[in-house]
C-alpha cells in the first residue's frame, strides 16, 4: 500500500513503538485473563496472600468447579500459581501487574 507524498512519512518511525507480535500476544492473553468479573475478584482476594479454593468458594459464592476453572485461566496466563495441600489447592498471586492494572482502572474510573 503506497503512501501519499507528504503524508504518512513518519509511519516507519512509528513502527518502532509497537512491540513485537509475541509480546502483543502475551499482553492480549493477560488482558483476556483479567477481563472476567470472577477472575477480577480472585485477583483482589489474592492480593494479600495465598488462599485455598475453599476460601475462594466462600468469598465468591461459587461452586468449586467454577472457582477452579477461573483459577486455571489465571494460572495459564501466569498471573497466579498453585500449591497442592491435601485434597485442596491453594492459589497465590505471582504477577502484581494484574493488581496494579485493576487499581489504576479503579482510581481513574
Amino acid at each position: 500500500m503506497g503512501s501519499i507524498k507528504g503524508c504518512c512519512e513518519s509511519s516507519d518511525s512509528l513502527k518502532s513503538i509497537i512491540p513485537a507480535d509475541d509480546e502483543i500476544a502475551e499482553q492480549s492473553e493477560f488482558l483476556k485473563a483479567v477481563s472476567d468479573p470472577a477472575r477480577i475478584k480472585i485477583i483482589y482476594a489474592l492480593k494479600n496472600g495465598e488462599l485455598c479454593v475453599c476460601e475462594l468458594m466462600e468469598l465468591l459464592k461459587m461452586p468449586q468447579t467454577m472457582v477452579s476453572h477461573h483459577c486455571r485461566i489465571l494460572k495459564f496466563a501466569r498471573i497466579v500459581t498453585d500449591r497442592k495441600a491435601g485434597k485442596w489447592v491453594n492459589y497465590s498471586l505471582i504477577d502484581n501487574r494484574a493488581v496494579a492494572l485493576l487499581e489504576a482502572l479503579r482510581k481513574e474510573g
